[in-house]
């Protein structure tokens, strides 16, 4: 994918005028998501594709009193560059395609929509909350079916720590003295997991707090077979909606499953279930 750069200044909150031309000024890392967006100007799109997008918590203090909330920067490929301020304060007006916005919010599908007072709308997927961790280095390869090293590492971490005899009664696991190490860094607490053995198989739910790929999750779940089976299945579910998780991983794994299904009966190795929120699974063969 090719490289979006952003141009931010250190005070970043001063405004700059929208979508004006590169500069000469020293730039900043890459905006770290990529997502849809969509402009209408006159009641026809404008641009229809993608966008680079940013958003970074200020307070009032960082803006001399006049807004506390989040600077929302996006970045449009050929047409440059707009910082909107969103929040509560005196003055969190904010100007698009020299027009003053008279609105910023989310619709139905969880998409960020910024209107101005010419009628014109811009329309994008909201990225990654601002102040949530990261996590797209540890989760990766989820949407795959092809988990990271450091995800692999943390599910037998999981099994030691959740060890239980085959013959232990089903329901709920106490965690073992065996700590959990958190691979983002230091060790897991106990109150966010939440283990049960199922006849053969234990099943860990893990809640989590973070961004992966965009979308905030919830939970991580993991269902294995203690006694030489490994993994079974691996969920992800996040903190948006099942349309929302679809449009980020692509159409193609939904339909390429429900076909599957309706011919077969089968699931593929990834998918997306059914019901709210969205939830992304991986199913290995037993």
């Amino acid at each position: 994918m090719a490289r979006l750069h952003s141009v931010i200044i250190a005070a970043m909150i001063a405004l700059f005028p929208l979508f004006a031309g590169a500069s000469a000024q020293a730039r900043a890392p890459d905006l770290p998501f990529a997502g849809a967006c969509e402009l209408v100007k006159a009641g026809k799109f404008s641009y229809r594709g993608t966008c680079a997008i940013l958003r970074t918590k200020v307070t009032a203090e960082d803006t001399g009193g006049r807004c506390a909330g989040e600077v929302i920067t996006v970045q449009i490929p050929g047409r440059g560059e707009a910082n909107l301020l969103r929040g509560v304060g005196q003055d969190c007006t904010s100007q698009f395609l020299d027009s003053p916005v008279t609105f910023i919010g989310e619709d139905s599908e969880g998409w960020l929509v910024v209107s101005t007072e010419a009628g014109k709308v811009l329309r994008f997927e909201p990225g990654p909350e601002p102040g949530l961790p990261v996590l797209d280095t540890f989760l990766a390869g989820m949407d795959s079916c092809t988990p990271s090293e450091a995800l692999k590492t943390f599910f037998e971490n999981l099994s030691d720590s959740y060890a239980t005899p085959p013959d232990a009664p089903d329901g709920p696991v106490a965690a073992t003295e065996t700590p959990v190490i958190w691979p983002p860094g230091g060790l897991l607490a106990p109150e966010l997991v939440a283990a049960q053995k199922l006849g053969p198989r234990m099943q860990i739910d893990v809640a989590l707090q973070g961004n992966y790929l965009g979308l905030p999750v919830s939970r991580l779940q993991y269902d294995y077979r203690p006694e030489g089976g490994g993994f079974l299945e691996q969920s992800l579910v996040f903190e948006r909606p099942r349309a929302e998780v679809v449009t980020r991983f692509g159409a193609a794994i939904d339909q390429a499953e429900r076909m599957l299904r309706a011919e077969t009966g089968d699931r593929n190795r990834a998918y997306i279930a059914e019901g709210e929120p969205g939830r992304l699974v991986c199913v290995f063969p037993e």
